[in-house]
């Protein structure tokens, strides 16, 4: 007879305490968020802390782990001191020089796509319908990458 901790048991104890958790923190999120303009724009309720936490989750992707090493392990030092050194330099430095500014033309447009933000931003219906389209060129990409 087999113990009832095995590995199998632990894993999936684990995974469905995660989504418990993950729930509840949906669920909390849920109740304050009122309308799509609080969930699109972010409204003020939510603290630099969540902001922070959200940036870094989007900017930490699977190329993170995934292609930036083999990036690395093809260019070497080069590679590595542009992934490990002037990348993340850029990003905070960006990040300190137009998180400002960004918020500032976000609470005055109030768009809630990126398009909309555009063609309101620049006053051009041009770049409102560029950026709208924009999107549609990435789906040969996503079609060539797992293809190699």
């Amino acid at each position: 007879m087999e113990a009832f901790w095995t590995y199998k048991t632990a894993v999936t104890a684990l995974v469905l305490l995660y989504m418990l958790v993950i729930l509840y923190l949906v669920f909390r999120g849920a109740k304050k968020t009122k309308s799509v303009e609080d969930y699109a724009l972010g409204s003020f309720l939510f603290s630099p802390t969540a902001v922070g936490l959200s940036l870094a989750a989007s900017m930490t992707s699977a190329a993170t782990f995934i292609i930036n090493p083999g990036f690395v392990a093809y260019y070497g030092l080069a590679g590595f001191l542009s992934m490990a050194v002037f990348l993340p330099f850029a990003a905070m430095l960006s990040l300190v020089l137009l998180t400002k500014g960004f918020r500032r033309a976000g609470t005055t447009v109030k768009a809630l796509t990126m398009a909309q933000w555009m063609g309101d931003m620049y006053q051009n219906t041009a770049y409102r319908r560029f950026f709208a389209c924009f999107p549609c060129f990435y789906l040969p990409l996503s079609y060539s990458l797992p293809s190699g």
